[in-house]
């Protein structure tokens, strides 16, 4: 982890600090009234929920304890309340923009004040009830991922592929919040559903190998016909990619960089393929992400599937001529209304797609980063079946 994102994390918390604070002496001290006391307890959480993220970062052992994580949880689940007061907040002031610009341009027409401040307190009220309850929910289903079935059509010419099945699992994020018991009961779960291939397509951690080592030693007992197939994400990049790498590959995976497999299903021949993340070449250059070095050497005429952590990768996939790309990143949105936004940065957000005649789907993870808010949109192991119209008729 460099200093870099560091720095700018608590930049930006900073700024976020000053905005919040300022717009809740606007909105919600100076309007119920409150003791402007209720400022200093704001502070208190805010720097109670910064203060768990930041010395999470140091990963120290030391500091580490069960009374630690009790305390840094409960920090989680505040900050994805104040995410949602942020929102509040934004509201709020976009009203009170749009109040002082409809009274300068009609002055002499005679407001309501009374009227006014009722409305204000019941806004905010709703909007308070509403960040609780939405808390409480999304609360609930960070924790519990379902079985999402997904069937891929095949092209006749591939017909006899019909049946193999994939378990998808994709930015689970062990570390903060979920370890160790949360991926003992994802082996029980995945193990049961026999797959022919698992991919973990990225993003299976947040912290170090030598700190995370035991919670994710369930994960070594996940069996597959054809193996475990790991692709790196983003967030390995950020915890020391190499040490990740050298962590499945003593640990039995197969991690896949840039490059392919040729595996059989019915006695035919199909191809896995695994490409980085496309942040890999800020971090190291020499392991920028390559689909045409993952499909070189793969006959044209060969069934090519791609994993590949971030959806945008499927517009170099489809010229390599990749029948299929799996992939996560987005989390789906994560949780309402977020996964408004992913929709400005990803050609894809989630669930299965056609991209130029490639299939492509975007898992919506199966764990979640940041506070455990998925609201909305519920973490997810995917059970992904290639079926044929000829076999199944």
């Amino acid at each position: 982890m460099t200093i870099i994102p560091i720095i700018g994390s608590a930049l930006f918390t900073l700024v976020l600090w000053f905005y919040v604070r300022s717009s809740m002496k606007r909105n919600i001290i100076d309007v119920l009234p409150l003791s402007r006391r209720w400022l200093y307890l704001f502070d208190f959480l805010f720097l109670f929920c910064a203060y768990f993220r930041f010395v999470y970062r140091l990963q120290n052992i030391y500091i580490h304890s069960k009374t630690f994580y009790f305390l840094m949880n409960l920090s989680y689940v505040l900050l994805g309340f104040l995410g949602l007061s942020i929102l509040l907040c934004i509201s709020l002031d976009i009203s009170r923009l749009l109040y002082r610009w409809r009274t300068k341009k009609h002055p002499h027409k005679e407001i309501d004040q009374s009227r006014r401040d009722f409305l204000k307190k019941n806004v905010l009220f709703a909007g308070l009830g509403s960040a609780t309850a939405v808390t409480g929910v999304g609360f609930y289903q960070s924790f519990t991922p379902e079985i999402v079935k997904v069937s891929i059509p095949l092209p006749p010419e591939h017909a006899g592929l019909h049946g193999l099945k994939i378990v998808q699992l994709s930015d689970m994020h062990i570390g903060p919040t979920l370890k160790k018991e949360f991926c003992e009961e994802l082996v029980k779960t995945v193990n049961a559903m026999e797959a022919d291939i698992i991919a973990l397509t990225g993003d299976c951690i947040d912290g170090t190998v030598e700190f995370l080592r035991d919670e994710m030693a369930p994960l070594l007992n996940l069996k597959a016909k054809h193996g475990v197939y790991y692709i790196l994400g983003n967030h390995e990049y950020y915890w020391y990619a190499n040490e990740w790498l050298e962590w499945a590959k003593t640990s039995g995976f197969n991690p896949l960089i840039n490059e392919h497999v040729k595996l059989q299903h019915a006695d035919i021949d199909f191809y896995l393929a695994g490409v980085n993340d496309p942040s890999a070449d800020r971090l190291d250059k020499a392991r920028a992400s390559d689909p045409k070095k993952a499909a070189a050497g793969i006959p044209k005429d060969a069934y090519k599937i791609l994993l590949a952590h971030q959806p945008k990768s499927c517009f170099a996939a489809v010229k390599e001529g990749f029948h299929t790309q799996l992939s996560g990143h987005t989390h789906g949105g994560q949780g309402f209304p977020w996964s408004l936004i992913v929709y400005l940065i990803q050609p894809y957000v989630k669930g299965l797609h056609n991209h130029e005649g490639m299939n492509i789907y975007v898992h919506s993870g199966t764990g979640f980063w940041g506070p455990p808010n998925r609201f909305m949109v519920k973490s997810e192991i995917a059970e992904i079946t290639f079926t044929s119209s000829e076999k199944s008729s």
